[in-house]
């Protein structure tokens, strides 16, 4: 299939169908409705004689984000605004030398009222097409002493539009801005009446605006950017990597591009509905046969040969480095230190790989729990497919890579590495899960072999931040938990008699959290809120008597008897989603989401997940999607990782961390505040952005990347704007491909991306009308031109105007090309996906999302929030809708790389508002945004020791630290025998204000923090002196009247400290209206 030339018909066909761009009416004009209601961009407005504007639609000053409470979106403010449509459209660009001259090609059309009545005298709206220019275009000179403005598009003696050039000098040449202006007017007269208006806006706008600039002289530069001396490090390092991807150019109006043209000259233009091509990133950057990759090489081969692969798969990225190396001198001079730096971090990743070498070559338990963890990767690769040859199944190679550099630290507490947080940086869809879980099982198979008395319970926790994701990833990791245990019961004596296991801890909107919650589930065969509905490992579908359920137990079972678990004499499956069971018995791996970990400061018996019972404390934590705690979700989430870091460091576990993300920036800040440790990011970069080794650009000509086209409509509202998008990308595969039945379904369903639930609701009221006319008129467009070409002026002759009058038409050659498009595509399956489904409902969407468009419950549309940014991987999906600039860079990245990880090349419209100024700045600079937009990542924000975070939560990080350190203050009751003299309690205190200290860089911040500290502790005392004086129980919490409680929830008052449940509502909301005119006395 030639999908990427099909996907370049595809964009041009919509471009041409918004813009009117190249004829695309049989006959000749356009009839039925008026230019600017069927075209929507691509052209320049008249200017007001009055310069007050239209009324526009109402506009929300800015949309609220998904999480934000239902009943304060509700209230949203509005303001109706005088706006001014676009008459002007430009670019500005730097250029040098002595001898300057600039050609400016430029043309535009127009459109005349036809015959108002037919030859019976009926009323007919027909608007004919005026080319202004001839030979599809002019062209005028301007040199920097020459003429300033041109009159163009000549309408008599006067000119219809002109073009200016403004000239300013900077350093050794100019900043040059040149600008087409549409200089007809609207008349206050017009304005007053409306007839005239609509019909004057139409007859003096420009359509088909084209301006280019041709440099036939002169030396164009790259334009002026900030200065380096102004950027941090980690900023020159990004700009370094991103120094050969050049601005030549910003718009104005629209956004500006550039090339050489066919005369080898450079050309900078305007462009209405820009493009840009990203490339994809590959992570299989080395030989598809090289054996250091091998699962089952590196599983059953002798050590020696094994050691020889890997040294030699290191010394491979060895000889890169030195590569790096030689290219540092030929830097900048000023670039070099930035250089020397970047390649410092590589050598630093081959030290640590080199030293993970060495462990497996000395340390006999580090090579049996690395050959044993291979052997269980290729297991879980293989389930379901036993005869799928053993060669096919491989590392990438930075998840080798990055195994081998953290086996020293992941095992070794006194290791140089510990208190280093491994941040895995790679685009989505490249294999991070899988490399953290490689990691996972080296790990728990080390613990069982070294320390045999102590290595059950829980040893490695797994974070999220959304539960969607969470629950996706507890199933994907399930594959890996069952291939460990299977390979445990072949060899208990070695790994134990406590089964490898993980659990879900989640809330109980994803899976019930007690045992009487599990019954009622079960009585409604609401299976699919026990998330696991198909045993992990055969895939077989679960039945009723698979849930097995006492009063106080709940496990899952298999019954196929082909299945390894089904088929055994012990058929319970490995993992488990009750809260009361993973008390009980808690997993080797706990996989939760961020916000349950507030539970920590009321439940008592999760204490069990931090060691106990002879069980050794957890060794690793993983927070996945970490650009995601950020705001106020991450401030209060530092908070709680303070408790949580200081119970295990007073247990005597300094926990190895491990987190990942495919967008971020200033990643030390936010890891410092969260962890209260240094970072290092795997794969470091590379001195290009295009080669980190483990992580390449394909070039284009290998693989179509990525299609991001920018669309504004200045005319159409923000509620409206999308709709003549939607339209025609639903009318375009019949339109295209209605011959070529294998390429209808490539980019036939659209996900819609939006900022908030409003915007959801919204586009569905779109889907239900606007769009469905639109799409009508789309199709019977096409229809005509089919007929018009078999039969010119058919439709005319016929008077064929609707649908029902092309139902009638009998002739044979014609029904058969009405057959082909009538009846037009139904688009009644619209689905949402966002917050306020349950997970159940967002999973089935998912499951059909993967339909092909002949499939039953297949998706027209689905329309969805920042949730898809993280979790939604459906390889069919290639076609996105992004509404409105998303607020941050790494959103959009996330969010536009749901499309397009399949065979077929993504197409990503971004739907920019004309109202919103961070959509109108991401539009004009559309080429140099979308060519490097890592670069402009923000950074993440954070504060958690602020006042306002330390009053919300410093004091649940408090009671989580002595309450689960192991000093005997766990049980409910306890709470009243807190004593601030005691020496554990003291120690545990001093703990935590060490912990605190060393994620704020602050001295202020540190001092106020450990005033804090000290203020928490006398509450905590003098309550506990007060409750024994009026001899009350002191608890940490109870419903009990008769008890006093140390917490209590945020909308009581029956409690010392307000504590939250989640930290999903982690701030108060208000309401503000802004007064004019007030000024202050």
């Amino acid at each position: 299939m030639d999908l990427a030339n099909r996907r370049q018909q595809f964009v041009q066909h919509i471009h041409e169908q918004l813009t009117g761009k190249n004829n695309i009416f049989p006959e000749g004009y356009l009839k039925g409705e008026n230019p600017l209601d069927r075209f929507v961009t691509g052209f320049l407005f008249p200017v007001f004689e009055s310069e007050e504007g239209i009324d526009d639609e109402p506009d929300e000053v800015e949309e609220a984000s998904e999480n934000e409470d239902a009943s304060i979106q509700a209230t949203t403010v509005t303001k109706r605004k005088r706006y001014i449509p676009p008459s002007s459209v430009g670019f500005s660009f730097f250029i040098s030398g002595n001898s300057i001259c600039l050609r400016v090609f430029y043309n535009a059309i127009c459109y005349r009222k036809g015959e108002n009545q037919n030859e019976l005298g009926q009323y007919q709206n027909i608007w004919e097409k005026i080319d202004l220019t001839d030979d599809n275009g002019e062209e005028v000179v301007f040199t920097p002493n020459g003429q300033k403005f041109y009159e163009v598009f000549k309408n008599g003696n006067q000119g219809r539009a002109k073009i200016e050039i403004l000239w300013r000098q900077y350093k050794t040449g100019y900043i040059v801005t040149i600008t087409l202006l549409n200089t007809q007017q609207i008349s206050q007269e017009m304005l007053d009446n409306p007839k005239e208006f609509v019909e004057g806006q139409n007859k003096k706008s420009l359509f088909n605006v084209e301006l280019s600039c041709i440099v036939e002289s002169g030396e164009l530069n790259v334009y002026p950017s900030k200065d380096k001396a102004l950027l941090s490090d980690e900023e020159k390092e990004i700009e370094l990597r991103y120094k050969d991807q050049h601005i030549y150019a910003v718009g104005h109006g629209a956004a500006a591009d550039w090339k050489t043209n066919s005369e080898r000259k450079n050309e900078i233009f305007a462009d209405f509905m820009p493009m840009v091509e990203v490339p994809q990133v590959t992570a299989n950057t080395d030989k598809k046969d090289n054996k250091a990759l091998n699962f089952y090489f590196l599983s059953n081969e002798p050590k020696e040969a094994v050691i020889k692969q890997l040294n030699d798969f290191i010394q491979s990225y060895h000889i890169w480095i030195k590569q790096q190396e030689k290219q540092v001198s030929r830097e900048e001079l000023d670039e070099q230190e930035t250089a020397k730096n970047i390649v410092e971090k590589q050598k630093n990743a081959l030290k640590r790989m080199q030293q993970g070498v060495r462990l497996l070559e000395s340390d006999d338990l580090v090579w049996q729990a690395f050959t044993t963890m291979n052997e269980a990767m290729l297991m879980q690769w293989k389930a379901g497919k036993p005869t799928a040859e053993n060669e096919n199944f491989a590392w990438r190679p930075f998840q080798l890579a990055f195994v081998l550099m953290t086996l020293e630290s992941s095992i070794n507490g006194d290791s140089e590495e510990r208190d280093i947080v491994d941040l895995i940086w790679f685009p989505t869809g490249g294999g991070k899960t899988e490399a953290y879980l490689g990691l996972m099982a080296f790990l728990f198979l080390y613990r069982r072999m070294k320390y045999p008395a102590s290595a059950g319970g829980t040893i490695t926790i797994m974070r999220y931040t959304l539960r969607l994701l969470t629950t996706q990833q507890f199933l994907r990791a399930n594959k890996v938990i069952f291939a460990l245990e299977l390979i445990r019961r072949k060899n208990s004596e070695l790994y134990g008699r406590e089964a490898f296991s993980s659990g879900l801890w989640v809330g109980g909107a994803s899976s019930p959290n007690t045992f009487t919650q599990v019954k009622d589930t079960l009585e409604k065969e609401q299976y699919s809120k026990l998330v696991v509905t198909h045993c992990p490992w055969c895939n077989g579908k679960l039945h009723n008597n698979n849930y097995c359920l006492n009063e106080d137990s709940f496990h899952l079972t298999c019954n196929n008897k082909k299945c390894d678990f089904g088929g055994s004499n012990n058929n319970v499956l490995p993992c488990n989603v009750v809260d009361e069971s993973l008390y009980q018995s808690p997993p080797t791996l706990l996989l939760a989401t961020v916000d349950k970990f507030a539970r920590l400061a009321w439940e008592e018996r999760a204490g069990v997940f931090f060691g106990g019972k002879n069980n050794r404390p957890p060794e690793l934590i993983i927070q996945d999607e970490l650009h995601l705690i950020s705001s106020a979700l991450g401030s209060i989430v530092g908070l709680y990782e303070a408790g949580i870091d200081t119970a295990l460091i007073s247990r005597g576990m300094r926990c190895k961390y491990v987190a990942s993300t495919a967008t971020i920036k200033h990643a030390n800040e936010q890891v410092r505040s969260l962890f209260a440790r240094e970072m290092q990011v795997f794969p470091p970069s590379g001195l290009r952005y295009e080669d980190a080794y483990f992580a390449k650009s394909v070039p284009l000509e290998q693989k179509p990347g990525r299609l991001y086209v920018g669309y504004l409509a200045p005319l159409l509202s923000r509620q409206n704007c999308m709709a003549p998008l939607a339209a025609s990308l639903l009318a375009a595969p019949v339109g295209l491909f209605t011959h070529e039945e294998e390429y209808m379904d490539k980019w036939w369903t659209q996900i819609v991306y939006h900022g908030s639930l409003k915007g959801v609701n919204n586009s569905r009221t779109l889907y239900q009308n606007q769009i469905e006319t639109r799409l009508n008129k789309f199709v019977l467009g096409f229809l005509k031109q089919k007929i018009e070409v078999l039969r010119p002026n058919f439709t005319n002759d016929k008077k064929l105007e609707n649908i029902d009058d092309f139902k009638r038409i009998s002739d044979p050659e014609i029904k058969d090309i009405v057959d082909q498009y009538i009846p037009i595509r139904d688009i009644d399956n619209i689905k949402a996906l966002n917050s306020n489904q349950t997970a159940e409902e967002n999973a089935e969407i998912f499951t059909h999302l993967a339909k092909e468009k002949d499939e039953a419950n297949a998706i027209d549309a689905a329309l969805a929030t920042n949730m898809i940014s993280v979790g939604l991987d459906v390889s069919r999906l290639a076609l996105m809708i992004i509404n409105g600039q998303p607020l941050t860079t790494a959103e959009y990245i996330q969010a536009s790389s749901r499309v397009g990880r399949g065979d077929t090349p993504g197409i990503v419209y971004v739907n920019f508002y004309k109202t919103q100024a961070r959509s109108l700045s991401h539009y004009e600079n559309f080429r140099s945004y979308h060519d490097a937009f890592y670069r402009y990542v923000e950074p993440s924000s954070l504060t958690p020791f602020t006042y306002q975070a330390r009053q919300r939560a410093l004091h649940a990080a408090l009671v989580i630290a002595i309450r689960h350190s192991g000093v005997g203050l766990v049980k409910n009751e306890k709470a009243e025998v807190f004593d601030k003299n005691n020496d554990a309690v003291k120690k545990v205190v001093h703990d935590l204000k060490i912990r605190c200290k060393r994620a704020i860089s602050n001295t202020q911040e540190q001092k106020a923090t450990e005033e804090n500290i000290n203020t928490l502790i006398e509450e905590w005392k003098q309550h506990v002196d007060y409750c024994n004086e009026q001899r009350m129980s002191l608890v940490y919490y109870s419903k009990d009247r008769a008890q006093a409680n140390l917490l209590c929830d945020f909308d009581k008052n029956n409690g010392l400290w307000k504590t939250l449940n989640s930290m999903r509502n982690v701030e108060n909301t208000a309401l503000m209206k802004l007064l004019s005119g007030v000024k202050e006395k």
